[in-house]
């Protein structure tokens, strides 16, 4: 058959609309054999495509439940049918969970296949597909990085959360190794010292005496005080239930201290009436907050007193408390607050005795504390306490005056206001 005949065949065939897609599909590395036949009675012309390369493979991976990863292989675009091998790094052989052959309506093969591995069997998988005569394309994917990727949200957070109680539990530790120190610095009593000494100088006390009134501004609405701010008890609507000492009764006094010595006393017993048995009486660091707990109320959070809580006798806010056997009971009580020494003392003033001091180390400004309880028929009186004439020898050589002690406790602990 002529040369040009058949070339005229072959643009006949270009133009064939239904060959079209092949044509133009199958252009890239696409190798056309057309054997141009005889024309037969159905005058058809007869096209045999003899080689087709498809498409590069594509893995698509996919962690499973039990630790595997599924593993999918997908191509397109070939002529023969190809054939498809699943192989390690290793160049091992894999067996293939399943594989899927189909035929477009361009007469070319679509390929479906895939295989699940675990690291243990192959860090790397490969996906070859190949035609008889050689030819072929292939992917591969590292199982390593798929397990690294798919367990990195959980790792993160695992480590967030590890992180997180980790640092809980320091801080939870933190907080009570301050709170401990806290308390061994700044109130917990220590144990009692019993010492046998003389009579108090209560002249010698005085000569730091300072006037003491009751801060009207800070004052509870279930406490009255006087016009001058020196008599103090609680409102006639005030309904105590009985049941424990009205710690929330409490009063601040309005002159603060940040040094020195500072005295004053309170009378606990008017003229021919009998001791009044509830009170507290101390000092508290300024702005601090009066609670009804107990518990709230110890050196370690800013106070340090004395209670009278009726026939549950006398004891300290320290931790453990301290119980005191005070006899008689005090009708007139001094307070020394040597705030440098650290130390607050409590006087019984009509006896001219000691009754106990409690050593501290105080920071920032504490005030005097008054409470004086509920169901008693006399008032808390803070008193003036005029500074006794000084001779020209005490004058010249004025001498420290030093906490007296007496056969009642000496409490002593090093503690810290904070």
């Amino acid at each position: 058959m002529q040369c040009n005949l058949i070339l005229e065949y072959i643009n006949l065939y270009i133009r064939i609309e239904n060959y079209r897609g092949l044509i133009l599909s199958s252009s890239k590395q696409l190798l056309l054999s057309l054997t141009l036949c005889a024309w037969r009675r159905s005058k058809r012309l007869s096209l045999l495509l003899s080689l087709a390369l498809g498409s590069t493979p594509l893995l698509s991976p996919k962690p499973l439940d039990d630790g595997r990863v599924n593993i999918s292989c997908r191509s397109s675009g070939w002529y023969p049918e190809p054939s498809i091998t699943w192989t390690s790094d290793e160049g091992r052989a894999l067996r293939p969970g399943g594989t899927s052959h189909s035929r477009g309506a361009d007469e070319m093969f679509s390929v479906h296949s895939w295989t699940a591995v675990s690291l243990s069997d192959t860090k790397l998988v490969s996906c070859s597909l190949s035609l008889r005569s050689g030819e072929l394309k292939e992917s591969r994917v590292h199982i390593q990085a798929i397990y690294s990727d798919s367990s990195g949200p959980w790792k993160a957070l695992f480590l967030t959360l590890l992180i997180s109680v980790l640092l809980g539990l320091v801080g939870l530790i933190l907080y009570k190794y301050r709170e401990k120190l806290t308390d061994c610095e700044e109130g917990t009593m220590g144990k009692p010292e019993n010492k046998v000494v003389g009579d108090v100088n209560i002249e010698e006390l005085r000569k730091h005496a300072d006037e003491i009134t009751i801060d009207r501004e800070s004052l509870q609405p279930d406490l009255r005080v006087s016009k001058d701010c020196k008599i103090l008890r609680e409102s006639k609507d005030y309904n105590h239930t009985g049941e424990g000492f009205p710690f929330e009764l409490s009063a601040f006094g309005a002159q603060s201290f940040t040094s020195g010595r500072h005295y004053w006393e309170v009378e606990l017993a008017p003229t021919n009436s009998p001791p009044k048995n509830f009170w507290i009486i101390g000092v508290v660091k300024h702005q601090n907050f009066i609670t009804r707990d107990r518990s709230a109320l110890t050196p370690s959070r800013g106070f340090w007193f004395l209670c009278s809580d009726g026939p549950r006798g006398f004891y300290t806010n320290t931790d453990p408390p301290v119980k005191l056997s005070l006899t008689p009971r005090p009708e007139r009580l001094g307070v020394l607050l040597d705030y440098d020494d650290g130390q607050l003392s409590f006087y019984n003033v009509t006896e001219n005795k000691h009754l106990l001091t409690i050593s501290s180390r105080f920071s920032g400004s504490v005030v005097p504390l008054f409470n004086p309880g509920a169901g008693d028929k006399s008032p808390l009186r803070i008193l003036d306490c005029p500074k006794p004439e000084e001779s020209a020898e005490s004058s010249d050589n004025p001498k420290p005056v030093e906490p007296a002690e007496s056969s009642q406790p000496l409490l002593s602990n090093n503690s810290s206001d904070a």
